[in-house]
Formats: structure tokens, C-alpha cells, sequence
């Protein structure tokens, strides 16, 4: 009879990155209009939000396809995301991100980052907050087959870091981030204001603030 896998299961921290771990929302927000602008198109908040969370190249598509941009979906995407590439490094770590992940560290948490922004775009938001050796991996857009909603890139970060889903937390700041969340088996936190929290999963806990974590995150 084969031996059981004796390897240590952990408790992990996954946090998204836009509009979580780093504050651009702002940022991203203007992206998205100037790119729509360029092209002779407008666009308005309630697209944007629904945009808030799938991989960037959903996101290309569903713009080409709304506003009907010339280009093809290729070019559209590059495009996208060397604007993207430059709206991160105007970005900085969200009001208490430090203190989160120091939290985390001593109390004994893997730490990944899981987005929907390429992997790249990731390690280079890290690097230039000063926050790429607090972090033990991350997971983007690019790697998976089915982007958030989908469990797929949670599932992915739980493997490689040898993390199990019941105890461990995920952040996220939208609907779409906190389904995958939820879908992967992570408790998961829902970063908004108190004016939006309808249309959430029901099993999300809703924080104002990264601080919020800082006491509900217990150490092993």
C-alpha cells in the first residue's frame, strides 16, 4: 500500500491585487476611459465596475465588442495593457498593506498574490512598493485556463503553496474576485464601502480597511 503525502498543510493569505493590495482603482479607472476615448468611445462607471475583476484580455474583448473598436482583438490587447503596465507604477500599497502582511508573516500564514493582471504586471507592482519579499508567489491572469469568477486561480495559489483552503483568507475588492474566492473554499473578506454590499456572495465578510484584518487573522 503506497504511503500516505505526510507534507505539512498551511494556512495561506491570498490577496487580490488592484484595488486590494494596491490602491489603483483610480488609476485603472482612468485607463479605461483614455483607452476608450482614443478610439472616439465613452465609457461610464457601471461598465466599469462590471470590468473590475476578469483577466485583461475578457476585459479587451468585451470593450471591442460593446463599443465596437476597430483592431484587432490582439492589438486592442496590447495596447490595454502597456496602459495598464503604466497606471501600476503610479500605484501605491493600499492603507494598511504593510501592516497586513507583516501580521500574516508572524502568525504563521503563506502569503500569495492572486490577479488577474498578468504576472508580470504583478512582480513589477511588488518590486517598486517595496513589497516583493513579503510575498511568497503569485498567481496572474495569464497562468490560468478560466479566470475569476472561476475557483481556477485560487485553486492554482492553494497548490503551490502547499496551503488548505478552510483555513485560510482571501481579500478581495469585487464581486467577481470574492465568487472565485468563495468557489476555491477560502474565508474570504470583501474590501468595500458600506454603500456597496449588495450583490455579493453570501458567505463574503465585508472590511473597510486591510487594518480591519490586523485582529481577525489569528495566529497558529
Amino acid at each position: 500500500m503506497p504511503e500516505a503525502d505526510a507534507s505539512p498543510l498551511y494556512r495561506g493569505l491570498f490577496l487580490d491585487l488592484d484595488g486590494t493590495l494596491a490602491d489603483s482603482v483610480t488609476a485603472l479607472r482612468n485607463v479605461y476611459h483614455s483607452f476608450l476615448v482614443s478610439f472616439g468611445a465613452s465609457g461610464d462607471e457601471a461598465e466599469f465596475q462590471r470590468l473590475n475583476g476578469p483577466p485583461l484580455g475578457e476585459i479587451v474583448e468585451r470593450l471591442r465588442m460593446t463599443h465596437k473598436l476597430p483592431g484587432t482583438p490582439a492589438d486592442l490587447l496590447q495596447k490595454y495593457s502597456a496602459m495598464v503596465s503604466q497606471a501600476h507604477q503610479s500605484a501605491r500599497p493600499a492603507s494598511g498593506a504593510f501592516e497586513l502582511l507583516a501580521h500574516a508573516r508572524e502568525s504563521g500564514l503563506k502569503i500569495a498574490v492572486v490577479t488577474s493582471s498578468p504576472r508580470l504586471f504583478a512582480q513589477r507592482w511588488l518590486a517598486f512598493a517595496g513589497l516583493a519579499d513579503k510575498i511568497d508567489d503569485v498567481v496572474g491572469g495569464d497562468e490560468v485556463t478560466a479566470g475569476k469568477p472561476a475557483a481556477e486561480p485560487y485553486i492554482r495559489a492553494l497548490k503551490r503553496l502547499n496551503c488548505s483552503a478552510a483555513p485560510s483568507h482571501a481579500v478581495e475588492d469585487s464581486r467577481i474576485g470574492a465568487m472565485s474566492a468563495v468557489a476555491a473554499g477560502l474565508r474570504t473578506w470583501a474590501l468595500t464601502s458600506p454603500k456597496d454590499r449588495s450583490g455579493w456572495p453570501d458567505q463574503v465578510v465585508f472590511i473597510e480597511s486591510l487594518n480591519d484584518l490586523l485582529g481577525r487573522i489569528p495566529a497558529c
